[in-house]
């Protein structure tokens, strides 16, 4: 059975950073990385939503708030679907709301997901703060049961080391122009 920590670990592969939002956008990002683990659907099938809706509504053994998936599982399992809920509109009419955005939980209250920002100026795959999202899903047939891995950690300060240094080589070029 597929984990949620080799999803988590698979969103967190920088080999994703190279994809603009129109490229890959936050549901393509989720699907893309299920498929790559290996994650299908009952019938053999890849997942193909229509949208963080979708996702929130179609294949989940538990959903609810993150306060909530928090009280009951201790934290945020690695690999849980993640979204954030406008208070707008509702397109399905079946009281849950209108969810705007999906990412995955990677562990250290960090999210991996795909958007466009003009606030962070990041424009396709990244890894954000937890703290924007409202609601988390787990996903039918995958064993969650392992919440929080050591590696996590040590991808986090690779990935941060990361970001700095492509931080430092654009104020470097940007002084040279």
């Amino acid at each position: 059975m597929i984990t949620g920590i080799e999803i988590a670990k698979c969103a967190l592969l920088t080999t994703w950073d190279r994809f603009t939002y129109s490229h890959l956008d936050c549901q393509a990002f989720v699907e893309a990385v299920l498929k790559e683990v290996g994650v299908r659907k009952p019938d053999g099938s890849v997942f193909n939503w229509k949208g963080s809706n979708s996702m929130y509504r179609n294949y989940y053994y538990w959903r609810g708030t993150v306060q909530d998936c928090i009280k009951r599982y201790g934290s945020i399992p690695l690999g849980a679907f993640v979204y954030i809920r406008k208070d707008t509109g509702d397109n399905y009419n079946d009281g849950l709301g209108n969810f705007s955005h999906v990412g995955l939980y990677v562990g250290n209250d960090k999210v991996r997901d795909s958007t466009r920002s003009t606030k962070t100026g990041r424009d396709g795959v990244g890894t954000r703060s937890v703290k924007d999202f409202t609601h988390a899903s787990l996903l039918s047939g995958i064993d969650y049961s392992n919440k929080t891995a050591d590696t996590t950690l040590d991808i986090f300060k690779i990935l941060d080391k990361i970001e700095n240094d492509i931080r430092d080589i654009r104020k470097l070029l940007e002084g040279k122009q």
